[in-house]
């Protein structure tokens, strides 16, 4: 397994592409119209903004540098990918080779935990028609990269495909920041607001909301290493979390449908909260640093941590914000809150 696993990295670390966009631009407009009609990629204009902290955020985050960030334009997938997808590649890498296709099936047991009661998941929430259209979980770093190199693939070989040539990727940290902005430059979440409910009292996104209004607060007793203690029952709004014997919380409610809650001003959905998503981006991790910071060193390639934006099902309000980095130990890593969405560029049209 360990020699697949190897021949599966080398294979992906070779795979790269950039974007040569030719002059005509007017041509490429009507592609580009003609592209967003027939897929889930939105186009992401070209532009700036100012990635840090400034003096009105939360205080004692550390000391990131505040400078300016330009990106190109390129395309993003409207919605984190779905089981449904993804279960699309696996199919085609199975037919390939039975054997070392299985390199590619995600990690179901990342549902499986001592607090947490969500063993159905570990059976059901891949394969099972239902959760179909839910962000897909349990697949690393190098399986995220591998269904890119097979999505470009597979379009370039489409004898009706708009572009002549393009290719998927995982977005850079900055793309991803941009992205999630949608066209607002003021606010660290992607609807415009520094509230995480609407008007009427409802959740803008997919998180672990936790409040006065959703914590019980002498509602259990439990018996806990010897002792009888009080502990807190939370109720949250899209999600409901109990104790379970041990005093520890299990989640009723995980992830929702990719399509659920409404976009952001460039049509994503759900950049906050769901799942978070990998960026193809590695940084060294100092554990008594603030996450907010922007200034941590690039990771050298033999201690890598990768990183991931937006929070999940399973992160408080606080790490929906688009500055907020979290971190996995290295490319095979797995978890039931990490999930990913593509970028497109055009090579070629």
């Amino acid at each position: 397994m360990k020699l697949i696993l190897l021949l599966f990295s080398i294979s992906v670390g070779i795979f790269t592409c950039s974007a040569q966009y030719k002059d005509s631009l007017k041509t490429f407009r009507k592609l580009t119209k003609s592209y967003q009609k027939s897929s889930d990629f939105v186009f992401i204009p070209p532009g700036s903004f100012t990635r840090g902290a400034n003096d009105s955020d939360i205080p004692y985050v550390g000391q990131p540098r505040r400078y300016t960030v330009s990106v190109d334009s390129f395309f993003m997938e409207k919605f984190e990918l779905s089981n449904e997808q993804y279960l699309e590649f696996v199919t085609a890498k199975l037919k390939e080779d039975s054997i070392l296709g299985k390199a590619f099936l995600p990690d179901t047991l990342v549902w499986r935990r001592p607090e947490g009661w969500n063993e159905k998941y570990t059976e059901y929430y891949l394969r099972h028609p239902a959760y179909g259209n839910f962000p897909i979980v349990g697949v690393s770093y190098v399986q995220a990269k591998a269904y890119a190199q097979w999505l470009t693939e597979k379009y370039n070989q489409d004898e009706e495909r708009v572009f002549k040539k393009v290719c998927f990727r995982l977005p850079s940290e900055e793309e991803w920041e941009f992205a999630y902005k949608g066209g607002l430059s003021d606010f660290y979440l992607p609807w415009g607001s520094y509230s995480t409910i609407d008007h009427e009292g409802k959740s803008r996104a997919n998180f672990l909301s936790i409040s006065q209004l959703s914590v019980y607060r002498d509602s259990a007793v439990v018996e806990y290493n010897g002792e009888t203690k009080k502990r807190p029952v939370y109720l949250s709004t899209g999600m409901r979390m109990w104790e379970n014997s041990a005093g520890s919380p299990f989640f009723d409610e995980v992830t929702a449908p990719v399509n659920t809650y409404n976009p952001n001003g460039y049509g994503l959905f759900q950049m906050a909260g769901n799942v978070e998503e990998m960026v193809d981006a590695y940084f060294d991790r100092d554990p008594s640093a603030y996450l907010f910071a922007h200034d941590l060193q690039e990771a050298k390639h033999e201690t890598p941590w990768g990183v991931t934006k937006g929070g999940s099902w399973a992160d408080t309000g606080y790490y929906l914000q688009y500055p907020m980095r979290q971190f996995y130990a290295d490319e095979h890593s797995t978890s039931a809150e990490i999930g990913f969405r593509l970028v497109m560029v055009v090579l070629d049209y």
